[in-house]
């Protein structure tokens, strides 16, 4: 049995800025996270796609400790090792037996502030970048999702920049430049390590030993602003010929995306948004579901959600529908809105979806992962686990139907949300 819920995990702050947070818990295991306040929006003109391609450099190339190879093996004794670049942050998240944390803990803060950026990895690196960059715009939904996001958030917002970066920037940067901007964002002070599961006696003196004596840095965490509100709808209509059925033209499957402005995280309504999404269409028993798929056969699946990341929020719904149905659909969708905002919820859906949600959390926490997730929340969002369930507790079926009064579309014609469909039929 795990430690109880969002339990007792210790905060320690380094003289250099680092903050740590860790937590026992009774396994033989660690889960480990180091992220990094210095992400793709701290790119300056000219710089898109370095901090993408930085991660890649620092995973594979090597540091003044360790060479290529010799990271290659290291890295490869853990259970999992792996780095991630998001807007905002680079993170990297380990999975590792317990009497592997003295060597994940060398290891990872000195290739995170000793990169030796090896000209043979790094030219490797650039190859496998620019590859995945090509990958990710020869999707023929790329230009679509670009077009859909710019119109809910606005061209110029932070929420819709471009991780992967530039090709042309790619191409031309040297590893002397990499280096300048690594130093600009790897620092102690940018930094924290959160580390769960069964933790050594000497865990904080190991910390010391390899993060104490690193330079502090600048602090470059991003905040991002509120997603605006819309002003109306915009619809966009694509012809999405890779999902033309050959065999049977009639019978081609659109998809369908609708996004409509939410509450950022720390609204007080925000929790009844995120039960009227699981109800509109959170799983095989939602409203959407059960009309759409089930009962009138326009969708195999279709679905809703909520998400409040980054200053913004949004209720999501989507799916693959039938492409001459398209029309009917959208209207079957509008109208399962509609019925949400003219009567409450029952209290037994209600208490269905907060008895699912309740086994999610404690599902998570049946692992250290989960555990790394609590502290993340506390630590990012200023909310407990227990101050979480209390507030998903105390929705009522009146707060849901407010929510869907306030942040659902009235009607279908003159709401404000932004619709794209991808259509295989459209000429």
């Amino acid at each position: 049995m795990m430690t109880k819920l969002n339990g007792s995990y210790r905060e320690v702050t380094l003289k250099n800025g680092l903050h740590v947070m860790l937590q026992n818990t009774p396994t033989q295991t660690i889960s480990g996270k180091l992220r990094v306040n210095f992400g793709a929006l701290n790119e300056q003109p000219g710089e898109e796609g370095l901090a993408h391609f930085l991660e890649h450099t620092l995973m594979t190339g090597g540091s003044t400790k360790y060479s290529p190879e010799e990271s290659d093996h290291v890295r490869g004794t853990f259970g999992s090792h792996n780095a991630l670049t998001g807007l905002d942050e680079t993170f990297f998240p380990v999975d590792m037996l317990s009497e592997d944390l003295a060597s994940y803990l060398d290891f990872v803060s000195d290739i995170t502030f000793n990169p030796r950026l090896d000209n043979t990895r790094f030219e490797e690196e650039r190859q496998r970048v620019l590859r995945e960059t090509s990958d990710a715009k020869s999707d023929p939904e790329f230009k679509d999702n670009q077009a859909y996001q710019n119109a809910f958030f606005g061209d110029e917002s932070p929420h819709t920049y471009f991780i992967l970066g530039n090709e042309d920037v790619i191409h031309s940067v040297t590893p002397e430049q990499m280096k300048e901007f690594q130093a600009r964002g790897y620092g102690a002070a940018n930094m924290d390590l959160i580390l769960v599961g069964n933790l050594p006696d000497d865990v904080e003196e190991l910390v010391h030993q390899n993060f104490g004596d690193k330079p502090t840095g600048e602090n470059t965490k991003f905040q991002f602003p509120k997603n605006p509100n819309l002003e109306s709808r915009t619809l966009i209509h694509t012809s999405a010929p890779e999902l033309y059925n050959q065999d049977q033209p009639q019978k081609s499957s659109a998809q369908l995306s609708i996004c409509l402005v939410a509450p950022t995280k720390n609204a007080d309504d925000s929790y009844a948004v995120g039960m009227l999404a699981k109800i509109l269409g959170g799983d095989g028993s939602s409203r959407l579901f059960k009309t759409i798929s089930q009962r009138k056969g326009l969708a195999y699946s279709i679905w809703s959600g909520y998400t409040n990341q980054n200053n913004s929020g949004i209720i999501h719904v989507g799916g693959s529908i039938q492409s001459i149905h398209a029309q009917k659909t959208i209207n079957a969708i509008f109208e399962e809105m509609k019925g949400m905002q003219e009567k409450p919820v029952s209290g037994s859906e209600l208490d269905r979806l907060k008895r699912n949600s309740r086994y999610g959390i404690i599902k998570a926490f049946e692992t250290n992962e989960g555990h790394i997730h609590a502290i993340e929340t506390e630590y990012d969002k200023g909310i407990t686990l227990k101050e979480h369930l209390a507030k998903m507790g105390a929705v009522t079926p009146a707060d849901v139907q407010k929510a869907a009064q306030t942040y659902l579309p009235k009607n279908q014609e003159h709401g404000k949300y932004v619709l794209m469909l991808r259509d295989p039929l459209k000429k």
